[in-house]
């Protein structure tokens, strides 16, 4: 046998001969066995048999021939043994593990959610055209509130990145911690949310959630309201109301359309919800703010007659609660009713019907004469009179006045005036009394559009006495002449006056060719009374 063979055998046994020790095998006394001999100095510790040494650098029982092979036979043991199946386990389990992990480099792991869609176990390329099925006949169906709405995803515009919603999803877990792995759960829903585009689905939503609003019962805030019965203001609860909030709606309708949801049940939580709440301090601040300004109590008059009156229930119309929670005073509101009034008031112009004292009922219109309100006085007054709690009797402001006040439509004359009733030709004067004082026939103006007699109610102007009469057409002098008697009205173009040059007066010669310029024409006589009866200011009523 060669050196390196039995250093191959010497290796295989991991012991020297030396080591072993000597057993003497005796046939006679111990058939089949062994004579127990001293081992390393001790006695009767342990029985071997007694081997005789061979040229294989070995041991055989004394006795027994072992033939020579020119080899040595190793001894098995149970570690070598052990160690290989160990060995072929760790290499069997290694491509077990492996190949598992290379499995699961193209598929999702069990339990993989992308969605409402279940990946598990799906390749990759299953998993996206699944997914793009799942995308093209979806549905969203949006309901609770008495709202109601169906739309897909091709309707409203939404698209899915199926490609990229899968590509991500794969990423968020690692295949060779399989082991790990398989014990999750993985839903991979974040990835849907960030692979679409739900601009058209806003658009669907917003508008749906529009018209849907239009009929609903919009939140109402706390405020403070006047209580008639109470006379002051009190703090009234807030209302929810019926109409819907559109970017809740649409937040979760997003959240279903990320994961696919069929449907989504809405709720109170998606509905306008009032943004001032009666727990606010500030609202009892300002229900006292208001209760402090329905204390102004101001009569309004004209001519010694109550016009109108500005007290608690009118004062309360005119309080709101701003955006900062405070009672303030709508002056918008108070100048629209201070216009009304003043177009309750005025009468300058207007229409007026009057019983004459001999019984006839006259109606009247237009001229200068009679109650013209001062607006920007009266608004100063109302508004400051109701921050300062006014309580008083105030004469409403004008401009112009007249003798007395019955409404718009009545008469604003008192008993003394001019009566000129172009129909009769024929001319009145009332004195203080309501007493006819004077009357007489008269020629009035021409009746052909240009030089008829003005109509409506007037105030007497200057007087003169002698008066120059000066008349015009189309910017040139036509006449001049002097009258004894000058009362204008209109003006100082149109008056009464003396007309001398006329042959008679009364009844139709003002159309039968004798018809004046437009003034009044009187008897001489006639003239000087009434010019020493009347004052400048005195009403003048010209009417047909």
């Amino acid at each position: 046998m060669s050196n390196d063979q039995n250093d191959k055998v010497s290796r295989g046994r991991h012991v020297a001969p030396s080591d072993i020790p000597s057993i003497n095998f005796d046939d006679d006394n111990q058939p089949g066995g062994f004579i127990p001999q001293q081992v390393h100095g001790q006695q009767n510790r342990q029985a071997y048999p007694q081997f005789a040494q061979t040229g294989h650098q070995g041991y055989a029982p004394s006795g027994m021939q072992i033939p020579s092979t020119g080899v040595s036979r190793p001894k098995k043991r149970v570690g070598k043994v052990l160690g290989i199946v160990a060995a072929c386990l760790v290499a069997v389990l290694a491509i077990a593990y492996c190949g598992v992990a290379l499995y699961f480099g193209s598929h999702f792991m069990p339990n993989t959610k992308i969605g409402n869609l279940d990946a598990s176990l799906m390749s990759t390329a299953d998993a996206e055209k699944a997914l793009a099925n799942v995308v093209n006949s979806y549905k969203l169906t949006i309901t609770g509130n008495g709202f109601n709405l169906t739309v897909s995803a091709k309707d409203a515009g939404v698209d899915f990145n199926a490609s990229e919603a899968v590509k991500e999803a794969y990423s968020a877990y690692n295949e060779w911690l399989w082991p790990v792995e398989l014990t999750r759960s993985h839903d991979a829903t974040g990835a849907m949310i960030s692979s679409y585009n739900d601009s058209g689905l806003e658009q669907t939503v917003s508008a749906a959630v529009a018209a849907f609003n239009e009929s609903a019962t919009q939140p109402l805030n706390a405020t403070v309201a006047y209580d008639s019965k109470s006379g002051s203001f009190t703090v009234c609860k807030e209302v929810a109301g019926t109409a819907l909030d559109a970017s809740k709606v649409m937040a979760v309708a997003d959240a279903a359309l990320a994961e696919l949801d069929p449907k989504v049940v809405l709720s109170s939580e998606q509905l306008l919800q009032p943004t001032v709440f009666s727990t606010d301090p500030r609202l009892k601040t300002a229900a006292e703010q208001a209760n402090t300004m329905i204390g102004a109590d101001i009569v309004l008059t004209m001519g010694k007659s109550t016009a109108a009156e500005v007290n608690a229930d009118l004062i309360s119309q005119w309080v709101t609660v701003d955006e900062n929670v405070q009672a303030v005073l709508d002056e918008e509101a108070m100048r629209a009713w201070v216009d009304k009034l003043a177009g309750d008031c005025d009468t300058v112009g207007t229409t007026r019907t009057y019983t004459r004292a001999d019984g006839k009922t006259i109606t009247v219109s237009g001229g200068v004469y009679g109650w013209s309100i001062d607006y920007d006085a009266l608004m100063d007054l109302v508004i400051n009179g109701v921050k300062e709690g006014l309580v008083e009797t105030v004469e409403i402001p004008n401009a112009t006045s007249g003798d007395a006040y019955n409404g718009v439509g009545g008469r604003d004359w008192g008993n003394r005036y001019i009566d000129i009733d172009l129909a009769e030709q024929h001319v009145y004067f009332y004195d203080d009394s309501g007493a006819l004082a004077w009357e007489s026939d008269c020629i009035s103006g021409i009746p052909d559009g240009t030089h008829d007699t003005s109509v409506g109610v007037f105030w007497m102007n200057a007087m003169q006495s002698p008066g120059k009469l000066t008349g015009y057409e189309n910017g040139q002098k036509i006449y001049e002449s002097t009258v004894q008697y000058w009362m204008p009205f209109d003006g100082n173009a149109i008056g009464l006056h003396d007309a001398d040059w006329q042959p008679d007066f009364g009844g139709t010669m003002y159309k039968d060719g004798y018809g004046s310029h437009g003034c009044v024409n009187l008897p001489p006589a006639k003239a000087k009374e009434l010019y020493s009866l009347i004052h400048s200011g005195d009403c003048v009523v010209s009417h047909w």
